[in-house]
């Protein structure tokens, strides 16, 4: 019996000590937005009398670089600063390590999920807040040769024309592949840890244009704002979360808000003037000579690749996203452009899915379908729109689907999550295929500019895409019937 006793007094201490040690490892809290908004609650509920300016500035104060760049447009502050001391060792390395954004060859930095499916940089986010509260168009700008074109505006420079600028420049000037992007993928979207860029990084990664379009929006609405301010963190997880957010703002409509808060040719001078405001305090190293009208032309250009790009053009929620499993085979590439699009419904999800967690699920059970029961290679449709305000790619812009028998090689499949027999797809939704996706898809040369629209069944006997469903496509200027 003694024995029996020692040998579990010896069980318990290891287990103790097994359990002390799990405790000592530092945890890496995950790279997604709640993390984020818990810390801004911690701090918010520490000190109540705390306002989102005392945050914002907090945050910002944060940043490893340019910090002179922001100190210029957004000035001195003589508020208290919100102590870091209520967070834990860990905590506080993540909120800088989140502050700051930068790209290296193997991951992008400064980056959370959102609760969407979205990546943004939270930096660029949180300046445009702090930029919108504290909005300086009249500062007294230092005697910047050549002058600027307009004044600068600390909400445009902050969040995008400044960033967007020196992508221009560094693209013109062979210092980077490409001028905009790209997405990227996290490691595990349960557990995001590393997001990789799925191409060559530019200076603008998508990630960067979300948080800062995020932050411009924001930033606008708060500087409009009358009575007393709402806490960030409320500002954030209404803006992130389901519902209408604040003033009905959402982020998932966030390309949409953005093009309707911005004048093109205002955007192109506020990246001019950030840029040469950037360069003046660099002491004239960014430019390297570019002249005036050489860095106007290449400014036009690069603003109206952005517009296309990231403003006419849907989001797409790209296949690593929603755990795509990988296709079986090898794919059939398409020959561009092509000439039809082919409208479905899936019918089975019967439901629209309102949300990224549900209409990720929605795809990787019709790829499971589509792969095991039917026994093809792949989820069948090329794109297939949610109700969450965005399109979830399929087998994507180059490969061929399996979605229209017969017509497969000359058009691509796009498909509406749910039944669309009585009722039509959400309007957002629509909307989205009809007039953005459509337009991005003929400027990129991927369908010809007389494409045709048809329903699945013109091709197969089928009730798909739905009685209403077809009935509205009919009404779509490019509907032909079948000759």
């Amino acid at each position: 019996m003694p024995n029996q006793v020692r040998i579990l007094h010896c069980f318990l201490l290891l287990l103790w000590s097994f359990y002390t040690f799990l405790w000592s490892v530092e945890a890496t809290p995950d790279y997604h937005l709640n993390n984020v908004l818990s810390i801004i609650e911690e701090l918010e509920g520490y000190d109540p009398a705390l306002t989102i300016l005392n945050i914002t500035t907090t945050l910002g104060g944060l940043r490893k670089s340019d910090q002179d760049y922001h100190l210029l447009l957004l000035g001195e502050t003589s508020m208290p600063s919100v102590s870091l001391e209520p967070l834990s060792e860990d905590q506080r390395s993540f909120i800088k390590n989140v502050m700051n954004h930068e790209v290296d060859s193997s991951a992008e930095h400064g980056v959370v999920l959102t609760p969407d499916g979205t990546t943004i940089a939270v930096g660029h986010l949180i300046a445009g807040i702090e930029a919108g509260l504290k909005r300086n168009i009249d500062h007294p700008w230092p005697d910047v040769a050549g002058g600027l074109p307009v004044p600068v505006d600390s909400l445009y420079a902050l969040t995008l024309a400044k960033d967007l600028g020196l992508a221009i420049v560094a693209h013109h000037l062979n210092k980077s592949q490409v001028l905009l992007g790209p997405d990227g993928c996290w490691d595990n979207v349960t557990s995001p840890q590393v997001f990789t860029g799925s191409g060559p990084w530019s200076l603008v990664t998508n990630a960067l244009i979300n948080g800062g379009m995020d932050g411009f929006i924001l930033g606008s609405y708060l500087t409009k704002l009358q009575g007393p301010l709402p806490n960030l963190s409320a500002v954030l997880r209404g803006y992130y979360g389901e519902g209408q957010g604040q003033m009905g703002l959402r982020a998932n409509a966030r390309r949409k808000n953005f093009e309707a808060k911005v004048d093109l040719g205002n955007f192109i001078n506020q990246v001019i003037s950030a840029v040469y405001l950037y360069n003046h305090i660099r002491n004239n190293a960014t430019l390297q000579n570019l002249n005036n009208n050489t860095l106007r032309k290449i400014s036009e250009q690069g603003v109206n690749q952005f517009h296309h790009s990231y403003l006419e053009c849907p989001a797409i929620i790209p296949r690593c996203m929603w755990a795509a499993k990988p296709y079986k085979g090898s794919p059939v590439n398409l020959v561009l452009p092509l000439h039809f699009v082919y409208i479905h419904h899936t019918h089975q999800p019967g439901r629209p899915c309102t949300n990224f967690q549900d209409c990720a699920a929605d795809m990787k059970s019709m790829q499971r379908f589509h792969q095991e029961d039917r026994g093809w290679d792949d989820i069948g449709y090329n794109f297939v729109a949610g109700s969450d305000g965005y399109i979830y790619e399929g087998r994507g812009w180059l490969w061929q689907g399996a979605h229209t028998k017969g017509q497969n090689s000359r058009g691509y499949g796009v498909s509406f999550i749910g039944d669309y027999a009585s009722e039509l797809p959400d309007q957002a939704a629509m909307e989205l295929v009809k007039e953005n996706f459509m337009k991005c898809a003929v400027i990129d040369k991927r369908i010809a500019s007389n494409y045709t629209i048809q329903g699945h069944r013109q091709h197969r006997p089928t009730t798909c895409p739905g009685d209403r469903l077809f009935n509205e496509i009919k009404t779509w200027e490019a509907f032909k019937e079948v000759e």
